[in-house]
């Protein structure tokens, strides 16, 4: 037997030829495990021969063959390659044969059969007298009996004989009966010829004769990987990529697919009946397993398993590609598909296989009904769920509903895919709230249950069905031994009072007798408090006390130690939220990003629409207007309105904001008038979005409805107990208002008050209320007061509002005839407000400031660099070395240094010359 790379089998069987020419008769047979790729090499090789002149005498043999007495040697002779008169006495001879033949199919008298089969032979030696005679005969393995022994007649005579006869059979158990091989096998000058794959080389070199040489090599590796090597896949591979329009990648698509199941079904059926088994069972297809799936022996399972490697579509117990494996399901009837996954959920069970895979076959086969079916596909659900496969989950999670036997199974079962339908569609997971609540009023639920569907009605904002199950969760909570549930009844308490404190004010909740002892604050500080306390409890005292020294460092701690899951969305945003309401937009954004990354990863639309609402509130609270805008809008794509229930608010409420703060007052009109669930105004989503659509009022002049949206904030705020700036700063918006409405008395006895409240000393506050009150105090008075509030501004992170701080001041400069430093304050204001997108204060400067023209000014200034530009404008402010040293945190011979290569830039004397420099500029 000779193994010949497929690259090399013509030349090597041209050399068969050459030895026939010397007068050696050659046989050979060439084996493969499919039907194809031996075809088409014995027809390229017949016709290359027919073209040097050897006469070909060919025939193909076919299932209905067999029926039919020398069926096989007739195609043989009645060939044009015949002279008239030779195939005039072959037909003469074998229609001799087929009459003598018995109807068993047995071959004629014995003396008839010899006369018969010499004169055949004669004509083939006469024939090979001229030319080397090429005799192919192609799936021998179908040809008839008589045929057969016509055929090794023929070669126990060729032995010095000018003939080559070229035989294919397919290997397996329809291969050729192993007698007949036997009989072969005593010719001296007989090759076996198992088909060997392309190697690399020979995948490149069929590439080419389609493709450029560039692209050939470049997807070779590839393409060979794909196909095994096998021709016909290879060039399956090439028509997916004439199709794509020859892309810069390989594609495996449909002609790949329609090739895998034509291989299988033109080869041995065992190979067909075994990729069916292991398309069905994927990477559990062990031998064993496929042996007791199929019904055939381990022996039979290996040999197809060995044959379906040689053709190239497994290597090893695993499909060379996932588009075979889909090919060979697709192949399969549906009853039939249905049927195996049945058998392969019952051994998989048997044999302990994770409740993932068991689950897999489960859903493959709905009608199968099982006593342990239900456990294995709620603990697939729990697995998938911890591995973000959430669609595999629900799928799971449907299935067990079907096979629920009782109530409370049905109840759990039903919680639970409501918590996987959460994950990925909100409205969805709502269609199973009505049912979950009568099984909470019928006491068919745990408190873990309830505390899964309280955290929906509040997404969707049910309050009175909420406010019930809050309820029956505290007399759960209240029993004896609930230790754990009375303690995570706190956490609901606190989390409670800063989002829905209607809902806990309606509830009859009691905290626990600890708790009560302690402020809200303190609740966190306890060793056994976990982050889930330690969150909540961290944002009500942040609202309701202000933050103090240790804010930070216990939300990152929050934050460090909380994975992202169901449980733990509230806890990492309660953490995020009690930053941003302490003045550390700049932490909570960072932390933010992380949050989101990993939702995106983890494939959870609903994770990610909350973070990316998270996100977009921090930036406005940075003056980021851009990327609050990008946010908001990729909260709103996620998921759709109705999905995102009363959070639908926050997205809202930034969008409101950062397009009126950008000058888009039509955009910011259009999502004012998207319809919203009165239930936000019962949380405090409702607060931001009543700010911004009041922001929008002022913006465009509409002072009494401004002044009202706030007055409402400060309503629900101090019916709350939240009454903090670091919420939402109600009052400065309602002094805003009184300011347009020209009432600056009333605009300054709110505009003190902030000081007095929990979080009113923060920087952000302070300096918003500074830029306020100075609109309010006397002209002379008012520079300091702006000069002050840019600093704490600055230091607070938000740009925003200190570009707001910079446009007052240049406008305060200009009326005090000061027009040299409003010029210079002018520059930095439209600079800072560039940087926001906050094109009407840009224009607000532009308008306001005499001679102003921020293109020359922004020309010069790039002179300097940035640390020199703001050196410059604090010295142009008049701050002394000292003040601008402690103000940018450098030292003061730094400061020198950097004054000194200012004048020497701009060719200055002195600081005294600087405003006057920059409005000549």
């Amino acid at each position: 037997m000779i193994l010949i790379e497929r690259d090399n089998e013509t030349t090597f069987l041209t050399n068969l030829l050459s030895d026939c020419a010397r007068g050696r008769g050659r046989v050979a047979t060439i084996t493969s495990p499919t039907a194809t790729g031996k075809t088409e090499l014995v027809y390229a090789f017949g016709r290359s021969a027919a073209e040097s002149k050897v006469t070909w005498l060919s025939a193909t043999c076919s299932g209905a063959d067999q029926k039919v007495p020398l069926g096989v040697v007739s195609q043989i002779f009645h060939n044009a390659a015949l002279p008239i008169d030779h195939a005039f006495r072959a037909a003469q001879l074998i229609e001799d044969a087929v009459l003598g033949a018995k109807s068993s199919g047995e071959r004629p008298e014995e003396s008839d059969w010899l006369r018969i089969t010499q004169g055949l032979w004669a004509i083939v030696l006469e024939l090979s007298k001229s030319n080397t005679v090429l005799i192919t005969v192609d799936d021998i393995e179908y040809a008839d009996s008589l045929s057969w022994q016509l055929l090794l007649n023929f070669v126990h005579r060729q032995k010095s004989a000018n003939v080559l006869i070229l035989l294919t059979a397919t290997e397996g158990l329809q291969g050729m009966d192993p007698h007949l091989e036997i009989n072969l096998m005593r010719h001296p000058h007989y090759e076996r010829i198992p088909l060997a794959p392309l190697s690399l080389r020979g995948v490149i070199k069929t590439l080419s004769a389609f493709v450029d040489n560039t692209a050939a090599v470049k997807f070779g590796p590839a393409a060979h990987n794909v196909s095994g090597g096998n021709p016909l896949l290879v060039k399956a591979l090439i028509e997916d990529y004439k199709s794509a329009g020859e892309p810069d990648n390989l594609i495996v698509s449909d002609a790949f697919s329609r090739s895998v199941r034509a291989l299988l079904h033109r080869s041995d059926p065992t190979m067909l009946l075994v990729a069916h088994g292991l398309a069905i069972l994927g990477d559990l297809a062990l031998p064993t397993l496929l042996s007791e799936l199929l019904g055939i022996t381990t022996t039979m399972v290996n040999q197809a398993l060995n044959r379906l490697s040689v053709i190239g579509i497994v290597d090893s117990l695993r499909f060379q590609h996932p588009a075979a494996r889909s090919a060979v399901l697709d192949d399969l009837d549906p009853h039939r598909r249905q049927e195996m996954h049945r058998l392969a959920a019952r051994l998989l069970h048997a044999e302990g296989a994770a409740a993932t895979v068991v689950a897999e076959h489960l859903i493959g086969s709905p009608r199968f009904r099982e006593s342990w079916a239900l456990a294995e596909l709620r603990e697939a659900a729990e697995q998938a769920l911890t591995n973000d496969r959430h669609e595999f989950a629900v799928q799971c999670l449907k299935l067990a509903l079907q096979l629920c036997d009782d109530d409370r199974q049905r109840t759990t079962t039903t919680a639970m895919l409501a918590r996987a339908e959460w994950r990925l569609n909100p409205a969805a997971a709502n269609r199973y709230v009505d049912r979950l609540v009568a099984d909470a009023r019928e006491n068919r639920l745990g408190f873990d249950e309830l505390d899964t569907l309280l955290g929906f009605l509040l997404w969707h904002g049910q309050h009175d069905e909420a406010v019930e199950v809050l309820e029956r969760l505290t007399e759960l909570a209240g029993e004896p031994c609930a230790d754990e549930e009375a303690a995570w009844l706190d956490v609901l308490r606190h989390r409670l009072s800063c989002i829905h404190p209607p809902v806990l004010a309606r509830a009859r909740v009691v905290a626990s007798a600890d708790s009560v002892t302690r402020p809200a604050w303190t609740t966190w500080t306890t060793v056994e408090s976990g982050p889930h306390s330690r969150a909540a409890a961290l944002l009500a005292g942040v609202l309701r006390d202000g933050p103090d020294e240790s804010t930070l460092r216990t939300a990152e701690r929050v934050l460090h130690s909380t994975s992202l899951d169901d449980v733990n969305l509230e806890t990492v945003g309660a953490a995020l939220l009690a930053l941003v309401y302490s003045d550390r937009p700049d932490k909570a954004a960072l932390w933010c990003d992380l949050l989101y990354s990993e939702a995106v990863r983890r494939r959870s639309p609903t994770w990610r629409a909350l973070l990316a609402s998270l996100r977009a509130s921090i930036a406005i609270r940075q003056g980021d207007l851009l990327t609050a805008e990008e946010y908001a809008r990729a909260a709103l794509d996620i998921l759709p309105p109705r999905s995102l229930g009363v959070l639908v608010a926050l997205p809202l409420a930034v969008l409101i904001r950062a397009t009126t703060e950008m000058g888009k007052y039509d955009v910011a009109e259009r999502h004012l008038r998207w319809p919203v669930p009165n239930a936000i105004f019962q949380t405090h989503f409702g607060l931001h979005y009543l700010q911004a659509r009041a922001h929008y009022y002022l913006a465009t002049n509409h002072s009494h409805a401004a002044l009202n949206d706030f007055s409402t904030c400060g309503r629900l705020m101090r019916a709350w107990n939240l009454d903090t700036p670091a919420l939402v700063p109600w009052r400065h918006g309602a002094a805003a208002a009184l300011l347009q409405l020209e009432q600056r008395e009333q605009a300054r006895t709110l505009l003190e008050q902030p000081y007095e409240l929990p979080g009113g000393d923060s920087l952000r506050t302070r300096g918003i209320s500074q830029r306020l009150l100075a609109a309010t105090s006397d002209l002379r008075q008012r520079p300091s007061m702006l000069r002050e509030a840019i600093d704490t501004l600055q230091s607070a992170g938000d740009r925003l509002e200190m570009a707001y701080a910079l446009v007052d001041l240049t406008h305060t400069l200009n009326e005090l005839g000061e027009p040299n430093k409003a010029r210079m304050i002018g520059y930095r204001a439209d600079s800072v407000a560039g940087e926001c997108r906050a094109e009407p204060l840009r224009q607000a400067v532009r308008h306001n400031s005499d001679g102003y023209d921020s293109g020359d000014g922004l020309e010069s200034m790039n002179v300097l660099s940035d640390a020199e530009q703001r050196v410059a404008s604090l010295a142009a402010l008049g701050y002394t070395n000292r003040e601008i040293s402690r103000k940018i945190y450098i030292t003061v011979s730094t400061v020198e240094q950097h004054l000194t290569r200012i004048y020497r830039k701009l060719n200055v004397k002195g600081r005294r010359d600087l405003p006057a420099q920059f409005s000549q500029m």
